[in-house]
């Protein structure tokens, strides 16, 4: 397996799609600084799933993107895609994390993209995948997260400067022991979630004991209570029949009555259908002799009304006579037809108005009218008072017209008179036919009130009736509550049971000891559900549930006891074998890293040191009150182990790694490198500028390392040293174009040498 290409488009400083071909085993990337080199350094960095920004000079996702120049615009997403060679088939995914990629091909192509809001694409050959599957599918061909095989510029000391437990963890993963503490950690994790288990059934347990133990002498009360359940059960047998009997009985009796009453109701409807007293006629017949008294009334109203019309009138003709006897002037035709100012035809009209009202009979017109003719009399007297020589002729005439009036108003009372006299003979008439008819009817009366009194009877004892009926459907329903509850204290099936079995020979019961019996009942029940109450199944079948639930919890932490035990074992196994496998390549290293210490540094030796990391805790000595660091035991059982670095320059006694120059601590970060390359070694091994600090001499050494570690791991190294250069096969350049996008060149030394003869 070997990196073949590299693919930049729109990533930082590459504006256009840019590819780089890695077919040989040093490829050097040159060029100013400033040009985009250690972008195709963070671009390999990027694709294989980096996460910090800040470590590709960033703050935000969105830096990563080409920020656009003045002749090209800004760009909204960047792409990196790496191209890996899987002809040996070497990379692998676990179908349980992901079953739909597959990397059976000859290319895996991992390609990440990143937008301007900062959301992230992972791909593998064009699928869209997680993150966490790029981790897993480069972990398996020894490239890890961390990045031990991408060492950029700054960074090729981190290893000096890590401490002892960081040192560990980046030569471990550079071993290639990573997998160990991912199932470490696995297995941790697992031992942490069983212990957790473990803890909840064991307190699941704990809290089931208390409710176990009380269902426990629940199920016993239940037991003593079958001896309870078995008499009442024999008893509800019998209740249950005699209700019924009783029931029955009462239905019976009521639906016998019930027949007698409504036949003799029928036989008194039909009777008052067809025997009515007529109290209508009857009661017509008393309003008319009412209304013929009030007529008799009226007339006598009317009588002395007119009685007094004639007094007045007898007194106005004595006057008038009196009037005609003093005078003594001469007399003139009283058929004079004018008078000074009144005339005798309109006395004549006067009076023709009187007698019109006086046969319409209409008193209140007949008393107007009267009024005016007495008004017009008087003006006919002033006048004539004051004409003296018509004065006699007047008077006759008057007296003879008021005569004339006098008679009609008597010839109307004799009229009136008459009328009160027949009405009054009508009202004999009919007192006479009422008391007739009373005489006739009193018998048929007598038995029609008779039948109307039986109605009532038969209709109050028809409500008794309904009463009883209403409290034996209240029976029926205390009846069925009562079963009921019987179910539910004895079962339904038992229940049923001991009622099929009941003897048909049942003796005649009172209600009175019906109830008796069932007060008994009462009793009983109560005394049983002071036993526990009901059938006991619900206790019981929760009882045996909760034992059966005690003993999952016992079995469960049975079962993960014995987890925990095997996780143990194997978090204690694993841990010897990482342990063993990192002495073993400690050893490797170790030996690599002197023989290259020795080569850069002409001499001298270094070499890397297990070291306990001691859990300082303060305790105090209770003699001598004074502060002692020491260890626990639960400490001493979980010691953790560092690495330190031990150095020995040729002709200087220095050992401390503090004490060494700068270009003394790249050439030891370099050996150091080194030798983790040639121990496990990566399929390609990223250099940016890590030969910075070397002069000439080293600058050779420095290349000699390089064609040896070749042989193991594919180099990509970002230079500008030209003896570094000169090692590599394949030369790129990095320029910065005029649109201020980096471009890139490249150039095989062989062609160049070919071209050069």
């Amino acid at each position: 397996m070997h990196l073949k290409r590299l693919e930049l488009n729109g990533f930082k400083s590459f504006a256009k799609k840019s590819e780089f071909i890695f077919d040989v085993p040093i490829i050097a990337i040159v060029g100013p600084n400033g040009s985009g080199k250690s972008n195709v350094v963070e671009a390999i960095r990027f694709v294989l799933g980096e996460q910090s920004v800040k470590s590709m000079r960033g703050k935000t996702g969105s830096d990563l993107i080409f920020k656009g120049s003045k002749d090209i615009n800004k760009m909204s997403r960047a792409s990196v895609s790496i191209i890996f060679d899987n002809t040996d088939r070497v990379f692998y995914l676990h179908h349980h994390n992901n079953q739909k990629i597959n990397v059976d091909f000859d290319e895996i192509t991992i390609t990440r993209e990143v937008f301007a809001d900062g959301g992230n694409n992972y791909l593998i050959n064009g699928h869209e995948v997680r993150m966490k599957d790029i981790h897993e599918l480069i972990g398996s061909v020894n490239i890890g997260a961390s990045g031990h095989h991408i060492i950029s510029q700054g960074e090729a000391d981190r290893y000096l400067n890590a401490n002892i437990k960081d040192r560990r963890e980046l030569i471990e993963e550079a071993l290639g022991l990573k997998v160990y503490q991912y199932r470490l950690k696995e297995s941790l994790r697992k031992l942490e979630k069983a212990e957790l288990n473990l803890r909840e059934s064991e307190m699941l347990r704990r809290e089931l004991a208390p409710h176990l133990k009380f269902l426990k002498r629940q199920v016993d009360k239940i037991e003593k209570a079958k001896e309870i359940r078995s008499e009442l059960t024999s008893r509800y047998q019998s209740y249950f029949s005699q209700e019924d009997f009783l029931i029955s009985k009462i239905s019976h009796n009521l639906e016998i009555d019930e027949k007698s009453l409504s036949l003799r109701s029928s036989e008194v409807n039909s009777f008052l259908e067809t025997h009515t007293v007529d109290e209508l006629v009857e009661k017509i017949e008393e309003n008319i002799i009412f209304e013929k008294r009030q007529n008799i009334s009226k007339f006598q109203e009317e009588i002395s009304h007119h009685t007094r019309e004639i007094g007045k009138l007898e007194g106005m003709i004595s006057l008038l006579e009196k009037q005609e006897k003093d005078s003594n002037g001469p007399k003139e035709s009283t058929n004079q037809n004018k008078h000074s100012g009144f005339s005798y035809e309109q006395v004549k009209n006067f009076f023709t108005k009187v007698l019109s009202a006086l046969d319409d009979l209409d008193t209140q017109n007949l008393k107007s009218k009267i009024l005016s003719i007495k008004s017009d009399v008087d003006d006919f007297i002033r006048i004539e008072n004051t004409h003296p020589i018509n004065q006699a002729i007047d008077n006759s005439f008057e007296i003879t017209n008021l005569v004339e009036e006098k008679n009609n108003v008597s010839l109307l009372v004799e009229n009136i008179n008459k009328k009160v006299s027949q009405v009054g003979i009508e009202i004999i008439d009919l007192q006479q036919s009422l008391a007739i008819k009373e005489q006739t009817d009193r018998d048929s009366q007598k038995q029609y009130y008779e039948y109307i009194s039986l109605k009532k009877e038969i209709e109050g004892k028809l409500e008794i009736l309904n009463e009883k009926k209403n409290t034996l459907q209240r029976r029926r329903i205390d009846r069925n509550e009562e079963y009921n509850e019987a179910c539910v204290l004895i079962g339904e099936q038992s229940l049923a049971n001991a009622l099929e079995s009941t003897h048909d020979g049942i003796v005649d019961v009172d209600i009175i000891i019906q109830e008796q019996f069932r007060r008994e009942l009462e009793r009983m029940k109560i005394r049983l559900e002071d036993m526990g109450g009901g059938s006991g199944i619900e206790v019981i079948r929760e009882f045996e549930e909760t034992i059966e639930r005690d003993e999952f919890l016992e079995k469960e932490i049975i079962d993960v006891t014995e987890t925990i035990t095997s996780l143990q074992l194997l978090i204690t196994d694993l841990k010897e074998t990482l342990n063993a496998e990192f002495d073993a390549g400690v050893k490797k290293i170790n030996i690599q890293f002197d023989k290259f210490f020795k080569l850069m540094f002409g001499g001298g030796g270094a070499q890397l040191e297990n070291t306990l990391i001691k859990k300082r805790q303060k305790k105090t000595d209770v003699e001598g009150d004074v502060e002692n660091l020491v260890l626990d035991d639960e400490e001493i059982a979980e010691k953790e182990y560092g690495i330190d670095i031990h150095v020995q320059l040729p002709r200087k006694k220095v050992s401390d790694l503090d004490m060494l120059s700068g270009g003394e601590r790249s050439l030891t970060s370099i050996a150091l490198l080194f030798a983790l390359s040639q121990v496990n070694p990566p399929p390609f091994l990223v250099l940016d500028e890590t030969d910075a600090a070397l002069d000439e001499a080293n600058s050779q050494k420095y290349g000699d390392m390089l064609e040896s570690l070749s042989g193991f791991s594919q180099l990509v190294v970002v230079t500008h040293n030209r003896e570094t250069m000169s090692r590599a096969q394949t030369l790129f350049g990095i320029t910065l174009g005029r649109d201020d996008s980096s471009t890139m060149l490249s150039l095989r030394l062989e062609d160049a040498e070919q071209y050069a003869k």
